[in-house]
Parts: structure tokens; sequence; C-alpha cells
């Protein structure tokens, strides 16, 4: 009888290889955390200095106002019949949130936007599309999808990205919006490429270029990305106070600091609102529709797709949590007790089949999250062939027996 434990081993050996071949991790010293809320936030202005907003600089002016105006409006057609018809006849602006929340790759996924694209499209061109982000960071290959995928969706609407904790691949993300807003805890930055806890630093040089175009497509300076990626960027600012003119400087030249050598940018609600990085700081969902000009119900629809998207996908997640190392468990130890070799196989068909089911259904949640790789699939359906195979042998011989 084949001994599943050594597929289990395998299995357990080939996702840790995996893992650490693609994973893109917050920085040791980071450990992806904010700031203490009781110490001096990385770069704040100093005490008494004005706390105005900008928007971020496409050189280096900035907007003397957190409240944005929208960048985009219901056009298609929604344009067509706001032209022709009456406010009642006229559809509205529907307004979609989005959650992401865990590892880039597992919980924050391309898939999930992908989703609520297409839902967003029914509707026509200039619908809002706002991500709030909660992660610590996760997979390089991710990124490169998410980069697709986000740049494909703010060509057709308006692309928010609402800051509760952005680190590494969290920030990447986060940076493809063109209006960013922090809630009051809220950090995002330090886009290092780690395998394991050692920096990928044969990378280094294109992705602080690469996170730098990214700062540039939401309009915003690519020194700040630069100095997110690597910790011997400098990077500090002059703002006029009157105009809101915000100079960056790839040096400690400016008056305000926001990295020095050693550090990599962390930004937090405080000096990224400062800076012109954020365009405004909301602690509820409430709140960051009225910073928008979203707030009006007769122009405006809250559409609960998105929050529907992240509810069924987490619970998606934590069925599999639960489920899969019980599964495991079970292809080890169920039926053993009968003593009955064709129902011990038996169950342990029946449990393969239900974790090669897990593997097709949730394929991220089951490689970065269980630790069983996609390879699994294929071992598994070998092994489920030969146990029919040890079966149909069994009954074989016991009809012979019986002749």
């Amino acid at each position: 009888m084949t001994n599943t434990t050594d597929i289990t081993t395998r299995i357990s050996r080939a996702a840790g290889a995996a893992l650490c071949a693609l994973a893109l991790v917050v920085p040791a010293f980071a450990q992806g955390t904010a700031p203490d809320k009781g110490s001096s936030p990385q770069g704040s202005p100093a005490k008494g200095a004005p706390q105005g907003s900008g928007k971020k600089p496409a050189g280096s002016a900035s907007k003397p106002t957190s409240k944005a105006s929208p960048k985009a409006s219901s056009s298609g057609k929604a344009a067509d019949a706001a032209a022709s018809g009456s406010a009642e006849e006229r559809p509205k602006t529907q307004v979609f949130v989005l959650p992401l929340e865990g590892t880039v790759g597992v919980g924050l996924r391309n898939e999930e936007m992908e989703k609520l694209e297409k839902i967003a499209d029914t509707f026509g061109p200039g619908q809002v599309f706002i991500i709030r982000i909660n992660s610590n960071g996760g997979l390089v290959i991710e990124g490169d999808e998410i980069n697709v995928t986000l740049s494909r969706i703010k060509q057709k609407h308006r692309l928010v990205a609402w800051i509760e904790k952005a680190i590494s691949g969290g920030a990447f993300t986060g940076m493809h919006a063109d209006e960013i807003y922090f809630t009051p805890e809220g950090s995002l930055g330090s886009i290092t490429m780690m395998s394991g806890s050692t920096e990928v630093t044969q990378a280094r040089d294109p992705w602080k270029e690469r996170v730098a175009e990214v700062a540039v497509l939401g309009g915003r300076h690519p020194q700040i990305g630069r100095a997110m990626v690597y910790s011997e960027e400098e990077l500090s600012y002059d703002k006029d106070e009157k105009t809101g003119k915000v100079t960056f400087y790839p040096s400690l030249k400016g008056k305000y600091i926001l990295s020095k050598k050693g550090e990599n940018l962390t930004l937090n609600a405080t000096n990224a609102l400062h800076c012109g990085f954020s365009d405004g700081t909301a602690a509820t969902e409430e709140e960051l529709l009225k910073l928008l000009d979203l707030d009006d119900p007769e122009r405006f629809a809250v559409n609960d797709a998105g929050h529907k998207i992240y509810k069924d996908y987490q619970a998606l997640i934590k069925r599999a949590q639960t489920e899969v190392p019980l599964l495991m468990r079970k292809l080890e130890i169920e039926g053993t007790g009968s003593g009955d070799p064709r129902v011990i196989l038996q169950n342990r068909i029946r449990n393969a089949q239900a974790n090669i089911d897990w593997i097709k259904r949730a394929p991220d949640v089951m490689q970065y999250e269980l630790n069983v790789p996609l390879q699994a699939r294929e071992e598994l359906e070998k092994r489920i062939a030969d146990w029919r195979r040890e079966i149909a042998r069994m009954n074989n011989q016991n009809q012979g027996g019986g002749n």
C-alpha cells in the first residue's frame, strides 16, 4: 500500500522552496509595522509648521486642498443620458469599494480586481473604483499582474487607493492610483524585493526604477519610489506654505526630511498629506466619500459588489485554512481502524480528491498559505490511480477465491 506520508513530506518541501524563490516581503528592520502612535512620524513637519495638504506633483507643484474633485466623470451611456434627460433619468455613477487584505498574491490578488472591473464596466466608463489596502507585501509575480490590471482600470474609471497599511507589494499596488487617501494610522512604503530574509540586490536597480515609474504613473515624484526601494536613497522637500508648492530633493537639502540613508521610506498619514503624496485622511468610508465629493445620493450610488467579492474570497481562504489540514490528516489515518484495506484505500481516494478540488478552487491559498504546491495535484492523481488499481486487484482476487 502506498505510503501517503511521503506525499505530504514532498508537498511541504516543494512548497517551502517555491515560497522562498518568489516571496517579496517586508525588510527585516521594518517587519511590516507602522510607526508607533506616540512617536514622532518619520519626516513630519517641525512642531508648529502648517499641516496643509497637496496634490501629487507632476513636477513639483501641489494642490492646496485635501478635498479632491472627481478625476473622471461618468461618460459613454451615462453621459448621453445626462445630456438628454432629467436628473431622474440620469444614471448614477457607481462607487465601488474593494477591500484588499493579506499577502499580495494570496489575500490581495489581481483576480478580485478583475472581477470588480467587469462589474464596473457594465455601467460604462467613469465609475469610481476604490481599493482599500491592508497588506505587508507578498509575491513579485502578482505585482506584475496587478500593474497590468490597475493600469487598464484607470484608463476607464476613477481609481482611488485608501491606505490602512500598504507595505512592500501593498505599497506598489496603492501607488498606481491617481488619488491616495490614508486612514489616520495608515502607512505606505518599504518596497524592498526579498528572497527569504535577504534582499535581492542584483534586482535592486531595475526594481528601483520600476517603482519610480509607477510613482510617476500616479502623478508623484519618482524619487519617492526610489527612496522606498533602496535605503541609501535620501529624500527631503521644501514647501511654500502659501501656495502649497512642494519641491523634492534627492538629498537632505530640504527643510522636511522624509528618508535618510539606512532607511527605506515609509510614509504615514501626516507626512504623506503634508508633502502632497496623499490627498487627505479618512477614518471611515463615509468620511472618504465626502472628501471625494461622492456623498450626493442624487448623483452617486454606493455599490456593494466590491465588499461582496472581498467577503466571498476571505470566506474561501478561511475554509481552506480549516479544511485542508484536516484532509491531509485524514489522508493518513481515516479508515485504518476498520482493518479492511479496501475501506482504507477508498477513504484515501476521497480525501485525496478533496485536496485536488481545493488546489483547483484556491491555488494561491494552497501554494503560499498552506504549503501545498500545485505539483501536488499530479502526485495525488497518480496515487488515486494506484489505489484504484489496488482495489480492483483485491476485488478480482476475492472473485477468484469464490469460484
